[in-house]
């Protein structure tokens, strides 16, 4: 191989690796340093109201109040503070990375039209504040990172820096908790379902890793040594389905199961669960003692719970036993 030969061959690697470095940078925002902001005006602690239009799905409304974002379509349920504070944080800080089509007819291709197919469809983004409410468009992602937006009363289109984040539906803008006890707390619960069987687990100490089935039948033993401690972490982290004012919903009969809870603090947790077209609904009685951090859902409201979330409760002493 000649002197040529090698020279060539050293060019076309260079040329190699510059392509590869390049179409790597494609799509990365790049900020500048004197960035300006895409929404100047914005100040988050005076936005009083947003409202989201997602294509043809009913517009979605949050409102500030003293206790915090609520959903008043929900009877003023409370919205999920931090999907709401993420927002807002991510609009004030929002900065213009580069312009993109001021071109109508060219809008669609960015997700940022107001008609035609949905994946061309722009989510209006409305934010109250002050006198004049500020009408967003917001498109699709950037192709890394940022997102591709555009005010309504403005033709030129940007890609900003930050990623604006809007939950699909005015469910996912709920706060759905319902309950976070840890499993550690848990000391005794006591499971009663409407056939009569009474199902009692626990333990005496909270070092003990495991709740054990109180009064356990004679030659009877669990399939595992954590067997029954699916029970106490159902409440962990249980979070609903759907949720409806109690004064809206009407419960007749016996309660298809019972529970009362008691922590190694001696706060109790009672409630019950009631079936309603093939549906499971938690009730939850007043006056558990615990905070509102353990208990966020609230004793004049019903929530349902997907069937696996009331079946992981409802097992029975035969389901723990191991099978001889």
């Amino acid at each position: 191989m000649n002197r040529k030969t090698l020279f060539v061959l050293a060019v076309l690697a260079l040329a190699l690796v510059a392509g590869w470095y390049f179409t790597s940078q494609v799509g990365l925002p790049r900020v500048p340093a004197q960035a300006e902001p895409w929404l100047p005006g914005v100040q988050v602690a005076q936005v009083k109201a947003i409202e989201v239009q997602r294509g043809d799905q009913p517009l979605v409304r949050l409102e500030r109040r003293e206790q915090g974002w609520v959903v008043p379509a929900k009877a003023d349920y409370p919205a999920d503070q931090g999907v709401v504070n993420r927002l807002l944080k991510a609009l004030a800080e929002a900065r213009k990375v580069e312009p993109r089509t001021a071109n109508p007819e060219l809008y669609g291709r960015l997700g940022l039209a107001d008609k035609g197919e949905a994946e061309q469809r722009a989510v209006r983004l409305t934010l109250e504040q002050g006198e004049a409410p500020l009408q967003l468009l917001i498109g699709k992602p950037g192709q890394q990172e940022g997102q591709l937006v555009r005010r309504a009363d403005e033709a030129q289109s940007w890609l900003v820096s930050q990623r604006i984040e809007l939950p699909a539906s005015e469910l996912e803008w709920l706060d759905r908790r319902v309950t976070a006890i840890p499993f550690a707390e848990v000391r005794e619960l006591d499971l009663r379902h409407a056939g009569g069987e009474r199902l009692t687990l626990a333990r005496d100490k909270a070092e003990e890793a495991n709740l054990q089935v109180r009064d356990l039948p004679k030659g009877k033993r669990l399939a595992f040594d954590g067997a029954a401690n699916g029970f106490g972490q159902f409440f962990a982290d249980l979070r609903f389905a759907d949720a409806a004012p109690l004064a809206q919903l009407g419960f007749e009969g016996k309660p298809a199961l019972e529970f009362s809870l008691t922590t190694f603090a001696g706060k109790t947790l009672k409630g019950r669960f009631y079936g309603k077209a093939d549906q499971h609904w938690l009730l939850l009685e007043q006056g558990s003692g615990l905070s509102a951090s353990e208990v966020p859902g609230r004793s004049d409201w019903a929530y349902r719970v997907e069937p696996y979330q009331y079946q992981s409760l409802a097992r029975k002493l035969t389901d723990l036993l191991a099978k001889d």
